[in-house]
């Protein structure tokens, strides 16, 4: 009897742990997809914003991502960049530019550039797109060459006083 009563409580235990997870997925789509309409309601302002009689070549972009300043003539310029900019944690030597650009497009969308720093074992991608940076970010991770690499925002520094 003592058996099956132990069974009992860990069958308890283990449909509470279930219970808790499946809220906490719950939680994370309806995150993600309020997330999701927010990037999309920014890409339909963003494309109306700043229309005008003269047809522009020049893509629209939103004055702020994420809290990141965006309003840069030119946002592939590396010193002003705006906020699609992903930090890549965890690289190796196995790992090359050409290697890792192709996965992160694979899983997440269009990446302009890739900026590998060695000594650091990091390296920096700037994504063509909010939604692709937005996806890189929001999965945390990519597995490039059969190791898994850390994708995060990039943080900036504070400021020296």
């Amino acid at each position: 009897m003592s058996l099956n009563e132990k069974s009992c409580r860990n069958c308890a235990v283990l449909k509470t742990q279930l219970e808790q997870q499946e809220a906490i997925v719950a939680k994370y789509l309806k995150i993600v997809q309020s997330q999701s309409e927010l990037i999309q309601d920014l890409q339909n302002k963003s494309s109306t914003v700043g229309t005008s009689s003269k047809s522009s070549p020049r893509k629209q972009h939103p004055t702020t991502y994420n809290g990141w300043d965006t309003t840069s003539n030119d946002l592939n310029n590396k010193k002003t960049r705006g906020g699609y900019r992903a930090f890549i944690g965890s690289i190796t030597s196995e790992i090359d530019k050409d290697s890792l650009k192709r996965c992160l497009e694979d899983s997440f969308g269009k990446v302009e550039s890739i900026d590998i720093i060695s000594s650091k074992a990091c390296a920096f991608a700037d994504f063509a797109s909010p939604t692709a940076y937005h996806n890189a970010v929001s999965e945390g991770a990519v597995l490039v060459n059969g190791i898994a690499l850390s994708v995060e925002r990039v943080r900036r520094p504070k400021p020296r006083k």
